[in-house]
């Protein structure tokens, strides 16, 4: 049982109590005003204003995503070593503090696209502290029974932002300029996520100090069977050794690789097919809010079903949705089966979130992660290049589509592959782990 306030002269919380959801709220609102939900939203409002602006090309403003995904498997390691050694709460109010003077930074661009490219990198670097990878870091800290849905809400807040900055955004380029827009933002970081990370944000110092590292807690708030802290991957080298984490590698890389094919040219390949862009406005709005659902549902889920086995039905259903778009018809058909690809593909970080808590130990949460990232930043930053590529040489986006599928299913049969638990781990309850 959890030692009470007589018992420990250095009380805490438990896990799953009002001061959990408290933090949950804080994180939200971090992940409502972050830089993924502010700027990866809103990237393509910015295209046509630094073009007429500054005279860049479209192609050299988009190739500073291409850029950011290159300088992925170096960032995001050492974000994940970072938040595994350090303290999160002093991280994330250092990480809002920078990723703010970052936004600013961008409205005094003026003529080299070197300069922007160089801020692009930057913020990879300044986002880090308060990303969604530290936010999930300190709330699964918090939570064991739900875990799951824990996770699906804290990303559900940052869908929230994908749906709501592209308007405010556009409003204040139209009547101000691109430059004011980025001073908008990090003026929203800076108060919003400060004060909430100052009022809310706090990390759950566990009870003890090392007799019972991890355990399964149930219902009664016993620790009913250890898990095999000891076993896990405790190094990089040891995660390159590790079976599970090549089979969730691979899982996350297909899955990338099958959605970002699809999400980055739909709205063209809809129009192509005799959508009006208000029409495609609408199925790109229909993916966002299914996305939100999405995370929300995989969360609920995750907390009802083995992960592994959720993880399958996460890539079957968008396979299907997919293979929909594939066959044509009505363009409704098409358009109602985006609102099915966002509401399965957006409880993908959730559940890949769950998948790594559920095989790695919370000391290696970050790392184990943030590697994991690597693989879908290797997935989603090549697939959209290949869509395009076939669509420039066939005419459409027919072969693009069943590439998609194919990664689906692929990913669906590395999800398959996934074990229930790690070899040598007794269960005993449905929870998923919880730190001490």
């Amino acid at each position: 049982m959890y030692p009470s306030a007589s018992q420990d002269p250095n009380p805490v919380n438990a896990p799953d109590t009002p001061a959990s959801w408290r933090t949950l709220a804080g994180s939200g609102v971090l992940a409502l005003f972050g830089v993924s939900a502010l700027y990866g939203s809103t990237f393509g409002l910015f295209l046509l204003p630094l073009q007429q602006s500054l005279g860049w090309s479209r192609g050299e403003i988009a190739f500073s995503l291409t850029l950011s995904t290159l300088f992925t498997p170096l960032v995001a390691p050492l974000t994940g070593w970072v938040i595994d050694k350090f303290p999160l709460r002093p991280l994330i109010l250092t990480g809002v503090v920078l990723q703010s003077a970052n936004f600013a930074a961008f409205s005094l661009m003026d003529g080299s696209v070197w300069v922007y490219y160089g801020l692009s990198l930057l913020l990879m670097l300044t986002a880090a502290g308060a990303s969604l990878l530290s936010l999930a870091k300190l709330v699964q800290g918090w939570f064991d029974k739900s875990m799951g849905r824990a996770l699906g809400l804290l990303f559900a807040c940052g869908a929230v932002g994908a749906i709501i900055h592209p308007l405010w955004t556009q409003a204040v380029i139209t009547h101000f300029g691109w430059r004011h827009a980025f001073l908008v933002m990090g003026i929203l970081s800076l108060l919003m996520c400060g004060l909430t990370a100052l009022l809310l944000v706090h990390e759950r110092v566990p009870h003890g100090t090392g007799t019972v590292t991890t355990a399964q807690v149930n219902s009664t708030g016993d620790a009913t069977a250890a898990s095999p802290v000891d076993s896990t991957p405790q190094s990089m080298a040891a995660f390159l050794r590790d079976g599970i984490w090549w089979k969730l590698a691979l899982f996350n890389m297909l899955f990338a690789l099958g959605v970002g094919a699809i999400f980055m040219h739909f709205a063209a390949l809809l129009q192509d097919r005799g959508a009006t862009p208000g029409q495609a406005a609408l199925a790109m709005s229909l993916v966002g809010l299914g996305g939100l659902l999405g995370n929300v549902l995989a969360g609920w889920l995750v907390d009802r079903m083995p992960a592994a086995r959720l993880a399958v039905i996460v890539m079957v259903a968008p396979m299907v949705a997919t293979l929909i778009i594939y066959a044509g018809g009505e363009l409704w058909v098409s358009i109602a089966a985006a609102g099915l690809l966002g509401l399965c593909s957006g409880g993908d970080h959730s559940v890949s979130i769950l998948l790594a808590r559920r095989y790695f130990s919370a000391d290696t949460f970050g790392r184990a992660s943030a590697t994991q990232m690597v693989a879908m930043a290797a997935g989603g930053g090549v697939s959209p290049w290949l869509a395009g590529l076939v669509h420039d040489r066939t005419g459409n986006y027919d072969m693009a589509l069943l590439m998609a599928a194919a990664c689906m299913g692929g990913a669906a049969l590395a999800a398959a592959w996934l074990p229930e638990y790690r070899p040598g781990e007794h269960h005993t309850g449905k929870s998923i782990l919880a730190e001490g």
